[in-house]
């Protein structure tokens, strides 16, 4: 209902919430949409504190400090939705930061990794703290990396929840499983106006927001149970993370140019390049193409999180199904985009859009 309400409302405040730029080199719409959806993310989860606590629920208290925790990234990114003046550097800070009062608010925060040499490490206090704002930090920010087509982030979060659902479910963790499904939900009602037509856009406060609750959803399934292997989550977030990791390498090793610099080289933009010029759908409107882009690497995320799933308990088998993954996501980025075609300055010179 508030993303309905800010896209019939936009003429309003369309002058600070509209993404005007049309011609940035990510930028693949063809008229001005709002960017503000994380406001809808955000008033979703309220509601879930609200009905939570009406109703005598056990996990409102939980959710309320999850978004108090989640408030510096989520301003950050929300800042940066009107006035696009926050730097990237400025917003992982935040990201760290929100990552920091949650472990001081919650105590929760990784013991183990089910690896020999980081769990040897990780037992130290101040390192696993360090690491804990490292990885919830870095999950957080690699949902906006792949904020790129309609309902990619989005739907691709949800079913990473679903998957944390799951398992919480799996291991009588009711609490995780509801904040999990009260993620889904929020995250189910803006799908709605983004998905597949993107009546209107994520932006970074919510793919922030979005983030940063997958990522301590999934901090908390692990320290709260044992015997879920580390690998197994890892499995679960495998799809932003190692889009971050490689998209990092490919910028400054290949390109040799800032890690944080745009261009038209991730996996989605690249899918949806080939599409644009397959000849079985390149006469489609631009919102078919976008659902097929999108419904295709979601795909490739519901196998992560059917395998995790299934041998969640099992460290060969996720820490193998983790690099699997990794080995064939480069063996597909390579066939969709040959190496006189990925790097950086050749792709912004033939893929602008």
């Amino acid at each position: 209902m508030v993303c309905a309400l800010l896209v019939l409302t936009q003429r309003w405040h369309g002058r600070l919430s509209l993404d005007h730029d049309l011609v940035g080199v990510q930028k693949i719409h063809a008229k001005p949409v709002p960017r503000v959806g994380g406001l809808g993310l955000a008033f979703g989860l309220i509601i879930a504190v609200m009905i939570g606590y009406l109703t005598g629920g056990t996990t409102y208290p939980t959710t309320l400090v999850l978004l108090a925790c989640a408030t510096p990234v989520f301003l950050a990114g929300l800042t940066e939705d009107l006035t696009k003046k926050v730097r990237v550097r400025t917003r992982l800070l935040a990201s760290f930061a929100s990552a920091a009062i949650a472990i001081w608010m919650l105590d929760i925060r990784f013991t183990d990794l089910n690896t020999v040499f980081l769990d040897s490490l990780i037992k130290h206090p101040l390192l696993s703290v360090l690491f804990t704002v490292f990885a919830v930090g870095g999950v957080t920010h690699s949902i906006n990396i792949v904020d790129g087509l309609n309902g990619l982030a989005a739907g691709a979060v949800s079913i990473m929840l679903a998957g944390l659902a799951t398992l919480a479910w799996l291991h009588g963790d009711m609490l995780v499983m509801k904040l999990c499904l009260w993620g889904i939900a929020a995250m189910g009602g803006f799908l709605l106006l983004n998905y597949p037509f993107g009546r209107i856009f994520l932006g970074d406060g919510g793919a922030y927001l979005a983030g940063f609750w997958l990522a301590q959803c999934g901090v908390m399934l692990l320290e709260r149970n044992p015997r879920i292997s580390a690998w197994a989550l890892m499995l679960v977030w495998i799809y932003p993370v190692w889009e971050t990791v490689f998209s990092m390498y490919r910028r400054r090793v290949q390109d040799g140019v800032h890690t944080g610099q745009a261009d038209l080289g991730h996996m989605h933009q690249l899918l949806y390049r080939r599409l644009r010029v397959a000849p079985q759908v390149n006469a489609s409107p631009e919102w078919i193409k976008h659902g097929v882009a999108s419904a295709t690497i979601w795909a490739t995320v519901l196998g992560c999180q059917v395998i995790a799933v299934l041998a969640s308990g099992n460290t060969v088998i996720t820490c193998a199904a983790v690099w699997s993954y990794a080995a064939g996501y480069v063996w597909v980025y390579r066939r969709l985009a040959p190496i006189s075609d990925y790097g950086m300055p050749q792709a912004i010179q033939t893929a602008k859009i």
